[in-house]
C-alpha cells in the first residue's frame, strides 16, 4: 500500500523477505492499543470529527477481534500497513485518516514499549515466585549440610539453606534490575513521527497519560531511532539466566551418584535408551542450553545495533525477534527451574559419606586454634597442611564449622532468620508488581473496549 505510487506494486518474494508480518504477532495487539490513542488525539485536537474518529475506533476493535493470522497476510510489509489497508477497505477513504500525525516509526517503538513492558512485569512476578520458592527450601533445609565447592573441589561445610539464599540474593538483584529497565522502558515514543515529530499539534504528554506511561521520551530522535531500551532490558535478563546456568551446574554436580547430596523430583529426570540405570538431570540440561541460545540471541541483537545510524532503519525490525526468543526462554526455563528447586532434597547419607573422605573443616580449625592459642595464622596455616600432607584428619566438628557469626554465612540460625525475612520483602513486592499489572489492564481494557 504504501509504496505502490512511488515504486510501483512490487514483488511478493522481494516484500516479503522484508515484511515482519510474522514477528509482528507479537505486537499486534498494542499497535491496536496505540493506534486507538494515536485516534483520540487527533480527535481531541480538532483533526478529525468525533464522527470519524468513533468510526475508526469501531474499526480498529474489529481487526482486534478478529484476530491475527500472519499466514493470510502474505505481501504486506508488516503489520501497520496490514491495519491502515484494513481499515480503508472497511471504511473507505476515512481509514487513511489514521496515517496523518504518525509514522510507523513511532508507533512500532510504542507497540514494543507496550509489549516489553508486560514481559517486563510477567518476569517480575515470576521471579519473585522463584524468590518465594527459594526462600521457603531454605527454611525447610536451613541445617542440612552440603559440602560446598571452589575449582570443583571439595572446600567448605554450609547448608543447602545458604545456597538457597545465594539463590535469592541473585534473584533479589535480577528484579532491582528489572525495576530499573521497567522505569527505561515505560516512556512513551508516541507523536515522534519518523524522525523529527510532526506538524500535527500532538500532546505527547497526554497520549503517555492515557496508555499509562510514566512519561514521555523527550527526543523525537532518540524516541524513535534508538533502541537501548531493548537492548538493556536483553541484557539484564541474559545476565541473569547465564547465573542461573552456574547455580545448575552445582545441582547437576550434586545430583551426581558419586557425590548424591541432593535428589531431585522424578519428572525432572530421564533416563537412557540403552542404559536402564540412568538418571538424566533433562530438564535442567535443556534449560541450560536454553539459556546459551540466549546468550546468542544477545549476541545477535548487539551486531545488528553496532553498525546502524541514529535513525530508524529496517535492521531494527530484526532486533526485536531476537528480544521475543530471550523473553521466551526466561520465561519457560524458570518456571521450570523453579519447580526443580521446589522438589530438591537432601541426602544426608551421600553427604556424610563425602565428610569421612574429604577433609572440608581445615579452614575453620586452624582460624579456632590461632584464635584460641593466639598464634600467627599462617603458622597455624602450615602447621595443619604439614599433618595434612603426612595423612592426618585435622579439622574442626562440622557443626561447630557452621556456627560462624559473619554476616551472611552459613550459621543455620542466620539463615532461617534471613530467610523468613525476606519471604516478608517478596510479599509486600508481589503486592506492588500486581498492582502494576492490574494498573496496565486497566488502561489497555479501557482502549480495547470503550
Amino acid at each position: 500500500m504504501y509504496r505502490r505510487e512511488l515504486l510501483g506494486p512490487g514483488s511478493v518474494d522481494k516484500v516479503s523477505y522484508m515484511s515482519s508480518i510474522v514477528d509482528d504477532a507479537e505486537i499486534f495487539r498494542y499497535v491496536i492499543i496505540a493506534l486507538i490513542a494515536h485516534v483520540n488525539e487527533l480527535e481531541r485536537g480538532g483533526i478529525i470529527s468525533g464522527d470519524v474518529a468513533g468510526r475508526i475506533r469501531d474499526a480498529l476493535r474489529d481487526v482486534w477481534r478478529g484476530g491475527y493470522d500472519p499466514g493470510k497476510l502474505v505481501g504486506y510489509e508488516d503489520v501497520h500497513e496490514y491495519i491502515e489497508a484494513e481499515l480503508i477497505r472497511r471504511l473507505g477513504s476515512i481509514g487513511g485518516w489514521i496515517g496523518i500525525g504518525r509514522s510507523r516509526n513511532d508507533h512500532v517503538a510504542t507497540a514494543i514499549r507496550l509489549r516489553l513492558r508486560r514481559a517486563l512485569l510477567d518476569l517480575m512476578l515470576i521471579t519473585l515466585r522463584l524468590r518465594e520458592v527459594a526462600l521457603n527450601k531454605a527454611v525447610e533445609v536451613y541445617d542440612k549440610v552440603i559440602i560446598g565447592s571452589t575449582h570443583r573441589q571439595p572446600a567448605q561445610v554450609t547448608t543447602l539453606g545458604h545456597y538457597m539464599l545465594y539463590l535469592d540474593d541473585l534473584s533479589r538483584d535480577f528484579l532491582s534490575e528489572l525495576m530499573h529497565v521497567y522505569g527505561l522502558v515505560n516512556k512513551s515514543p508516541l507523536g515522534s513521527g519518523p524522525l523529527a515529530g510532526t506538524m500535527v499539534g500532538i500532546d505527547r504528554f497526554r497520549e503517555a497519560v492515557e496508555l499509562g506511561f510514566d512519561g514521555v521520551v523527550d527526543n523525537t530522535i532518540y524516541a524513535t531511532g534508538s533502541r537501548y531500551f531493548v537492548i538493556s532490558a536483553a541484557s539484564a535478563i541474559v545476565n541473569y539466566l547465564v547465573e542461573v546456568g552456574r547455580f545448575i551446574n552445582n545441582l547437576e554436580m550434586w545430583l551426581m551418584p558419586q557425590l548424591n547430596y541432593v535428589s531431585a523430583d522424578p519428572s525432572h529426570l530421564a533416563t537412557s535408551s540403552i542404559m536402564p540405570h540412568k538418571r538424566n538431570p533433562a530438564t535442567l540440561e535443556v534449560f541450560r542450553a536454553r539459556i546459551g541460545e540466549a546468550v546468542g540471541h544477545l549476541v545477535a541483537m548487539y551486531s545488528i545495533l553496532r553498525p546502524v545510524e541514529s535513525g530508524y532503519q529496517l535492521d531494527l525490525q530484526e532486533l526485536t525477534r531476537h528480544m521475543w526468543s530471550i523473553v521466551k526462554i526466561a520465561l519457560e526455563g524458570l518456571l521450570i527451574f523453579m519447580d526443580f528447586i521446589n522438589g530438591i532434597k537432601v541426602n544426608e547419607d551421600g553427604v556424610k559419606e563425602s565428610l569421612g573422605k574429604y577433609v572440608v573443616t581445615a579452614a575453620e580449625y586452624a582460624e579456632a586454634v590461632a584464635m584460641r592459642e593466639r598464634r600467627p595464622f599462617r603458622d597455624v596455616y602450615n602447621e595443619v597442611a604439614r599433618e595434612l600432607r603426612s595423612g592426618v584428619k585435622v579439622g574442626l566438628d562440622v557443626n561447630e564449622s557452621l556456627m560462624k557469626p559473619v554476616h551472611g554465612s552459613s550459621n543455620p540460625r542466620q539463615v532461617i532468620d534471613d530467610a523468613r525475612a525476606r519471604l516478608n520483602e517478596v510479599s509486600e513486592l508481589m503486592t506492588k508488581v500486581n498492582l502494576m499489572v492490574s494498573k496496565l489492564d486497566e488502561v489497555e481494557n479501557k482502549l480495547l473496549t470503550t
